[in-house]
This record gives structure tokens, C-alpha cells and sequence, in this order.
């Protein structure tokens, strides 16, 4: 009897019928939580553009600060620039008026232009206005010369010395020079030589040696100033212990710099030869000595004038007494950084950058006597050619030393005899006389060497392959005997085990021409290249031979 299921239809519908509801309300939920994104996405959107539009707005109100504040420092900068310029005038604008007049005295007495009571009258004005100034009693001096009163020009003269010694030296010394008294022109460069220090010597101190050296100032009878000079150099040896050791190397080193490989011009020795890097020592030395020569022949030989030097001194005495006294300096830095605000517009960074820049320039580089003289010839810094000869003339010495070291140092290294290495095959020749036979040798060599691959090629007969051959004959044979097919399989076998043995055999003579070809080639090419190191090895040792011979060089003389 079937057991009868009764299903409730009406609770299932009501429990589709709630779900329903149920997913309707889930989706009204979602459709509201879709709105409320749309519009937070919309917000976003604003609160961007918002964004957008205040960066936009603090980019200018910064720009708009920045002007507002660089005009500030700009006005601040023109305020103080008159106030600078205003002290300077109150303080120093006397000072600018000597320096002017003393220009045009110079100028004056060149053209005799103007009456020598005038001159005299105008200096002794401004002697009166500056009290402290160096310059003034310098003008005075030269007005008292120009009108021929020797004790005012005395007593103005000892004024200006106890003002400034150092300044008021050079600058009497250059007028001397400018009016050819000797004597008292040199009185006064050795004055102000003294001043000098040979360990921070200035490159306008060095103008002044040269032209002392090149006759500007007349001729020293007294040697006054080569006393000086002689000085500041055993100063500088006394400072330092090893001098003479670094002068040696220093010259060494800087006629090193002219040397180069011989490896062009002797390739095969520097690819075969044992001893190549001595020899590429010594005769690429040898080699160099011609183009130093020249470069120093250049220098000692190159021609002097006088009238440019005479330019150069006389501009070199334009500029000490154009230039700003010490107590102005303050001033006129302070003058020439409100100077460059104004040219930026008030950015006072950019300011500070170009006069740190423009003061870096000016700096002269702290030197010695030796180190300055040294750059003048290594052409580190403009320099004229009576600059470079002077320098030359009093490191001769150095120069010739080191230049000796530099040739002679690898000469005991040059070798006696060479070894030729080719392909393995070494040979050695003292005077390459015996090329032929290092050729014998040589073939000797190339003969044993193919010999020795020839026995290695043909000690590789396929043994395997006739034992093989030798094998599978007896199996046919046997094969035959007892199964007809069979023995057509040992027949087949036996035909490919010989067909190997005349294939490797093939394969063995056609290395052996191989072989022979290729000892035949490295054979000529190997005897070529012992021939042409020999032909080089002679032309290195006629180059040693000829320049040994030879005079010893004195670089400069």
C-alpha cells in the first residue's frame, strides 16, 4: 500500500512571495547606495576642482608674496645702495679725486699740458683732505719732482712710505721706470721686493720679475734685485726638505707627459718580443726628446718686446693706483651686493650667488715662487712668452735634471738581447745577425710540432670499426649456415662496419692535407714575423746606438 506525501503549497508560496519582497527591498537599497555613490563621486569631483582651483590660487598668492617681498628687499637694497654710496662719497670721495688726479698728472707730464704750479697747488689741496690716505704724499712727491723741489718731494716721499711701504715702493719704482731713472727705480723695486713672500707669490709680482729680467727697468749694476730673487728661492728650498727630489720628479714627470708607445712603429716587437716594455721604455724616451727640445728651444728662443712690457708695467701701475684703498673694501662689497639685488629685483640668493662667484674668480690661487713660475710654463694661466722664458731661465736647472732622470732611468732596463716567441717556438738575438738561423729553428720546431699531430691523427685508425667488420663477417659466415636470413642481416652489418672504415680513412688523409696546409702557412708567416722582429730589433738598437753616441743634451742651456 503507497504511503501517501502531502506537500504545502500555500506556506511555500507565502515564503517565495517574502523573499521576493525581501529581494525587491534589497535592490530599492542597492539602487539608493548607487545614488549616494554618484553623488559622492560628484563631490569628488567638486571638492578637485575645488582643490584644483586653491592650488592654482596659492601658486599666485605665493608668486604674489615672493614679488611683494623681493620688491621689499629690492627697495630695502636701493635705500641702502644710496646710503652706501652716500658714506662712501662723505668718507673716501676725496680718495677718488687723488686717484683721478694722480692719473692725469702722469698723463699731463707725458703731454706737458698743464703748468707745474698748477699741479702743485691741486696736490697739495688734496694732501690736506686725506690725511691717511698713501696715495696723497706719492702726489705731492711727483708734483714736488715736476717743479723741481727736492725736499717737499723728499719729505712727501717719507710720508707716503710710513703710510704704506709696500704700495708706495712699487708705485714710485713704476714712475721711475715711466721717466727712466734707474737707479731710484731700482732702489724702489727692491724695496718693495722685500715685502714680498716667496711662498704666496702673486702672478702681478711675477710681470714685475719679468720685466725687470727683460731689461724694462734698465740695467741692475748693483743687483739689487737679483739678490732678492736668489733669496726667495733658497727660502723655498729651506722649507722644504725633499725639494730637490720633487723639483727632479716634478720635471720628470711633466717630460713623461711627451712620451708615447713605439708599438706603431715597431708592431711585431711589441707582439713577439719578450722584452718589449723596456724596450718600449727607453726608445719611446729617445723618441719624445726631439718634440721637447723644440717646445723648450720655442720658449727660450721666443722674441722679447720691450714695448709690450713697457705696455703691460705701465698698466699694471693704471691699476695699483686706480684700485680702492683697504679701508674702502667694506664699502664697496657692501656697494656691489646691493648693486647685484638691484639687478635681480630684490633675489637677494641670486645676489649672494654671483658674488661669491665674482669673489671665487678674483681669488688668485695661493702659489710659490717655484709653484707660480711652474704654471707660467705649463701654460695653466695666460701668460706672455718673456713670462714663460724667465720662468724657464731660473728653473733651468730643475728642469735639466729632471729632464736627465726621465731619459737615463730606463736606459740600464733597455735589453741586451731579445726573445723571439712564435707559436710556441722561442729564439733569442743580441745583434739580429743570426735571423737565419732563428729561422732554421724555427722550421725545426714546426716540423717536430707536425710531426707530433700527424702521429695523434693517425694513431685514431678505427680499430673498433675492423674488429667490428671482422666480427660480424664470422657471424655472417655462421649465420649462412644455419638461417639464410639471418646471415643477410650479418651481411648488411659486415657492409656498414666497412663502410666506416673507409669513411674515418677518408676522413684522416683529408686531415693530414689540412695539417700540412696549415704548417705550410704558419711556417712562412712564422719565419715573416722573426724576420721582421729582427729588422725592428735592429732599428731599436741603432735609435739606443745613435742617441747614446751622441753629445750629451742640455735641455736649456
Amino acid at each position: 500500500m503507497e504511503k501517501q506525501v502531502t506537500v504545502n503549497v500555500a506556506g511555500l508560496e507565502r515564503k517565495m512571495k517574502d523573499l521576493a519582497e525581501a529581494q525587491a527591498v534589497t535592490n530599492q537599497r542597492l539602487q539608493g547606495v548607487d545614488r549616494n555613490l554618484q553623488g559622492i563621486d560628484k563631490n569628488l569631483q567638486s571638492v578637485k576642482t575645488d582643490v584644483g582651483k586653491i592650488s592654482k590660487e596659492l601658486i599666485e598668492l605665493r608668486a604674489a608674496f615672493e614679488k611683494m617681498e623681493n620688491n621689499q628687499k629690492l627697495q630695502r637694497a636701493l635705500t641702502e645702495l644710496v646710503r652706501v654710496r652716500q658714506e662712501l662719497e662723505t668718507k673716501y670721495g676725496d680718495y677718488k679725486v687723488i686717484r683721478d688726479t694722480m692719473l692725469g698728472v702722469l698723463q699731463a707730464t707725458d703731454l706737458a699740458l698743464v703748468k707745474k704750479t698748477t699741479i702743485s697747488r691741486v696736490s697739495e689741496e688734496l694732501m690736506l683732505s686725506t690725511p691717511k690716505y698713501w696715495l696723497a704724499p706719492c702726489l705731492v712727491a711727483v708734483s714736488a719732482w715736476i717743479g723741481n723741489d727736492r725736499d717737499l718731494a723728499e719729505r712727501a716721499i717719507a710720508e707716503a712710505v710710513r703710510r704704506d711701504e709696500e704700495r708706495t715702493a712699487l708705485t714710485m719704482a713704476l714712475i721711475c721706470r715711466r721717466n727712466n731713472r734707474v737707479q731710484t727705480c731700482y732702489e724702489w723695486l727692491s724695496i718693495y721686493f722685500s715685502h714680498q713672500n716667496p711662498a704666496n707669490f702673486s702672478a702681478a709680482t711675477f710681470t714685475y720679475i719679468d720685466a725687470y729680467v727683460n731689461g724694462v727697468f734698465g740695467p741692475d749694476e748693483r743687483h739689487l734685485c737679483d739678490d732678492y730673487i736668489s733669496r726667495w728661492l733658497n727660502e723655498i728650498k729651506g722649507s722644504r726638505s725633499m725639494f730637490e727630489e720633487e723639483q727632479e720628479n716634478l720635471w720628470k714627470e711633466k717630460c713623461h707627459q711627451y712620451q708615447n708607445s713605439i708599438s706603431k712603429k715597431y708592431p711585431e716587437l711589441m707582439s713577439c718580443v719578450e722584452e718589449y716594455d723596456n724596450i718600449d721604455s727607453y726608445v719611446g724616451r729617445i723618441d719624445s726628446v726631439g718634440r721637447i727640445v723644440k717646445d723648450f728651444d720655442n720658449i727660450m728662443n721666443a722674441p722679447v718686446s720691450q714695448e709690450k712690457l713697457k705696455r703691460e708695467i705701465d698698466e699694471k701701475l693704471i691699476t695699483l693706483i686706480s684700485g680702492y684703498d683697504y679701508e674702502e673694501q667694506p664699502l664697496r662689497e657692501e656697494e656691489e651686493y646691493y648693486k647685484a639685488v638691484r639687478r635681480y629685483q630684490g633675489d637677494e640668493e641670486k645676489a649672494k650667488r654671483e658674488i661669491a662667484k665674482a669673489k671665487a674668480m678674483r681669488q688668485e690661487e695661493v702659489l710659490d715662487l717655484v709653484e707660480r713660475m711652474t704654471k707660467v710654463i705649463d701654460n695653466k694661466e695666460p701668460a706672455l712668452p718673456s713670462e714663460k722664458k724667465t720662468a724657464v731661465s731660473f728653473l733651468r736647472n730643475y728642469i735639466n735634471k729632471g729632464f736627465n732622470t726621465y731619459i737615463t732611468e730606463k736606459k740600464a732596463a733597455f735589453p741586451e738581447k731579445i726573445t723571439i716567441s712564435v707559436n710556441g717556438w722561442k729564439g733569442t738575438t743580441t745583434d739580429g745577425n743570426n735571423c737565419e738561423e732563428l729561422c732554421r729553428e724555427y722550421d725545426s720546431y714546426m716540423e717536430s710540432c707536425q710531426a707530433e699531430e700527424i702521429v695523434r691523427v693517425q694513431s685514431k685508425t678505427p680499430a673498433k670499426w675492423t674488429m667490428a667488420t671482422i666480427v660480424t663477417a664470422i657471424m655472417t659466415v655462421i649465420l649462412f649456415a644455419s638461417a639464410g636470413i639471418a646471415g643477410l642481416i650479418g651481411l648488411a652489418g659486415t657492409a656498414f662496419c666497412g663502410y666506416n672504415i673507409l669513411r674515418a680513412k677518408k676522413d684522416i688523409v683529408g686531415k693530414l692535407q689540412e695539417i700540412d696546409q696549415r704548417y705550410t702557412m704558419e711556417t712562412t708567416k712564422g719565419r715573416q714575423t722573426i724576420n721582421e722582429c729582427v729588422s725592428q730589433w735592429k732599428d731599436a738598437r741603432n735609435v739606443v746606438d745613435q742617441f747614446v753616441g751622441a753629445p750629451v743634451k742640455t735641455l736649456v742651456a
